[in-house]
């Protein structure tokens, strides 16, 4: 190791000078911050600087019940999604509550391109690249250290072959051979043969006891049993209880071609120290951080780092007692990614102490636990299409080894959100999740009650009825222990009720929806059942069903609609409206009472629709008519007015007679009186006050009926006596002609002053 270090530091150096400070306007929001189990803390930011990115992390604090552990598919080459690997590996006592995708693997053949053991068992030797634009272009490693702290260092991993007395460095075992090294194959590689080309020999070496696992520390020796010349095309089987020794280049044919059929050879696998009886040990690259400084073990000029993707960190603080999982989405809308320098960078701002790089791009993918499930899901969005995770030949993992234990969280509904309830009335409770103290997820079907700790509140399942007013407290539990409990106040009466409408006028035959709203001391609403609210009439208005829809009868009668609940009461005011005198004068109608007056004195008639036609013009033949019904003027035996358009059979001939012969109307010029004609409101106003014989004068004075207009004193006599107050402008317009309505209006003032 300290070999290592002294020839790395000039390269450390040299790639370390191009990263640059953090971006003075970084910006970093947290989204979502909350525990996955005790010791094991999920975060996800949203971190702005030169580009936008979304960032899921998770902080491990590893102790007696909390674990970072190595997760595989089940076969060395095999791959598997992060989530499906997390989830198998998932069971009682060692629940995954957090993963990400960890190393480097071929993606055609699907092997781990780096070294990975457990246990001192090497699952894959795997190779160091070649090159500064490479992610592992020297041996650096994350791992888990025998007492469960988290390592990220160099190693040293030696793969030795022993021949009567000499040692020979080997380029590396179960891997693809590439020209001028020599590779070990065990029964543990993941074919049957070694799959090499002709270009080089190979030693067939055979044991005599079966090989089931390669270790750290461990020889094997055995006797050569075939030798296979270069240029041989012979596909070479790797035997159960021995190994092949695959050579390639000149130099290790003049190494080795002394070695003949019965010769012993050995090979021995070691580590440095550090690494030995590691929990498990996993090359990668490029290291990222060290001692809290960016430290980019590989060229940042290059393609590889200077791309902009998606990442994957494990990093370490706290002496390796906290274990940091990271990931960055890249390449997407929401989160554009990160290059080395970048990533470094914001790596340091995030505290940790080292920090190294596994497989990004689109194999970042990170699931973590979510409350109410002990199966993990998907937390980031990988870059692939439809945001896909993809199968990958290994996963770094957090895990719980903490037993299920007894409910200590709850997370729950209530459907009357604990509000208080008159009595009688009835909520429910539904349960979204209940977990441990270590944040398992507990079963709940058949697992969940109710209790009510004074018997006051009737409990049906996840339901309970209030029976009486008082406090009471509901405990939810989970198989007979309390998880959870809420106090529940009743009440026998509302504190406050409001009833809508507060009065209301309706015709006979209609409806009106009521409806009523009960609040408790603190002005909350009150909870009560709909068939609590007692709907009743007093008065002969109409009736009332059990849901407050009212139905009016018998016009003109008045009365009240009630409410009652518990104990109290509220009061809405109902008329009863009258019948409509006409088809266009209801009972709300302005001048309802004015009309209804003149129409049951019969000085005025509808028409033969039906209709009044308010807003029509009046004309001089049906004011003389109306005039001489309200003055029950004689009409037999009247004097002939002598109008030329007034004959003896016109059909308001004694009408226009009788007003004209008691001095109330004249004609017109040229001997006629224009039956047909509109009546002004001057000419109004005159009739109206010869009619009544009105006298006196007015304050008012219309700007628009000057002292020398023809009607002045008409006009004054109307004002005087309240007939008239004219326009909101202080106008009278007296050459308006008048409607039928304002002509009812005036004659009925007059006549009732």
């Amino acid at each position: 190791m300290k070999k290592i270090a002294k020839n790395l530091l000039v390269l450390v150096v040299l790639l370390s000078m191009v990263v640059s400070p953090l971006n003075a306007y970084a910006a970093q929001t947290v989204k979502k911050d909350y525990p996955l189990s005790n010791g094991v803390q999920y975060k996800q930011y949203t971190y702005s600087s030169t580009n936008t990115n979304s960032i899921n992390h998770l902080a491990i604090d590893v102790d007696e019940t909390t674990e970072v552990q190595l997760g595989m598919p089940a076969n060395v080459n095999g791959r598997e999604s992060t989530v499906a690997n997390a989830n198998r590996n998932s069971r009682e006592g060692n629940r995954v509550v957090g993963a990400i995708n960890a190393s480097f693997f071929d993606m055609s053949a699907g092997f781990p391109l780096f070294l990975l053991a457990k246990d001192n068992v090497i699952l894959n030797g795997g190779a160091v690249s070649n090159g500064s634009d490479e992610y592992m272009n020297v041996p650096t490693a994350f791992g888990v250290a025998a007492d469960g702290s988290g390592v990220i260092d160099y190693f040293d991993f030696n793969v030795t072959l022993s021949h009567k007395g000499t040692d020979y460095k080997m380029s590396g075992m179960n891997r693809a051979r590439n020209i001028y090294e020599g590779i070990v194959y065990t029964p543990q590689f993941y074919s049957k043969t070694t799959n090499t080309n002709e270009y080089g020999f190979e030693i067939v070496v055979d044991t005599g006891a079966p090989i089931t696992e390669n270790k750290f520390g461990q020889t094997l020796t055995g006797k050569v049993t075939q030798i296979t010349p270069y240029g041989s095309k012979e596909k070479i089987s790797i035997p159960s209880t021995g190994f092949v020794v695959s050579l390639q280049g000149g130099d290790w044919h003049s190494k080795l071609s002394q070695i003949a059929l019965g010769d012993e050879l050995s090979v021995n696998f070691a580590i440095d120290k550090l690494w030995q009886d590691a929990k498990f040990i996993m090359a990668s690259g490029p290291y990222l951080v060290k001692d809290n400084k960016p430290y980019i073990m590989m060229s940042s000029s290059s393609q590889r780092a200077k791309e902009v993707t998606s990442r994957t960190v494990v990093a370490t603080s706290n002496n390796g007692k906290t274990v940091h999982f990271i990931t960055v989405d890249g390449k997407q809308k929401h989160s554009a990614g990160m290059n080395m320098v970048q990533l470094a960078n914001y790596l340091v701002s995030l505290g940790v102490d080292q920090a190294i790089n596994l497989d990004g791009g689109g194999s970042t993918t990170m699931g973590i636990r979510n409350y109410g499930s002990n199966n993990v899901v998907l937390a980031n969005l990988p870059s692939n299409a439809g945001n896909a995770q993809r199968l990958v030949s290994a996963t770094l993992q957090a895990v719980s080894t903490a037993p299920t234990g007894k409910g200590a969280k709850i997370d729950y509904t209530n459907s009357t959100n604990h509000a208080t309830l008159l009595a009688g009335a009835s909520s429910s409770i539904a349960v979204k999740y209940i977990l441990d103290e270590n944040y398992n997820t507990l079963p709940l079907d058949g697992h969940v009650s109710l209790t009510s700790e004074n018997n006051t509140l009737k409990v049906n399942g996840m339901n309970y009825t209030s029976t009486t007013a008082g406090d009471d407290r509901i405990f939810i539990n989970h198989d007979g222990t309390p998880v959870q409990s809420f106090q529940v106040k009743v009440v026998d009466a509302p504190a406050t009720m409001n009833i809508e409408p507060k009065s209301k006028t309706v015709g006979a035959g209609d409806t009106v929806k009521f409806t009523m709203d009960a609040k408790d001391e603190g002005g909350k609403p009150l909870v009560y059942n709909a068939s609590q609210v007692e709907w009743s009439v007093e008065g002969n208005i109409g009736t009332i069903t059990s849901d407050g829809k009212f139905t009016a009868q018998n016009p003109g009668a008045t009365g009240k609609v009630v409410a009652t609940l518990g104990t109290k009461r509220v009061e809405a005011a109902v008329t009863v409206a009258k019948a409509a005198l006409f088809k266009d004068i209801p009972s709300n109608y302005v001048y309802y009472k004015e009309i209804e007056y003149l129409t049951k004195n019969n000085v005025i008639t509808g028409q033969a629709d039906g209709t009044f036609r308010p807003n029509d013009k009046l004309t001089r033949a049906h004011a003389a008519v109306i005039i001489s019904r309200a003055l029950d003027l004689k009409t037999s035996n009247v004097k002939n007015p002598g109008f030329k358009d007034i004959p003896a059979n016109h059909m308001y001939y004694k009408q226009i007679a009788a007003v004209v012969e008691s001095g109330i109307m004249s004609g017109k010029g040229n001997n006629t009186f224009d039956p047909n004609g509109t009546l002004t409101r001057a000419q109004m106003a005159k009739v109206v006050a010869l009619a009544y014989d009105l006298k006196g004068t007015s304050s008012i004075n219309f700007k628009d009926v000057s002292k020398d207009h023809w009607a002045y004193t008409y006009v004054q006599q109307l004002a005087a006596n309240k007939i008239t107050t004219g326009y909101g402008d202080n106008t009278f317009k007296p050459n308006e002609a008048i409607s039928r309505a304002h002509f009812g209006l005036f004659l009925y003032r007059a006549i009732n002053p």
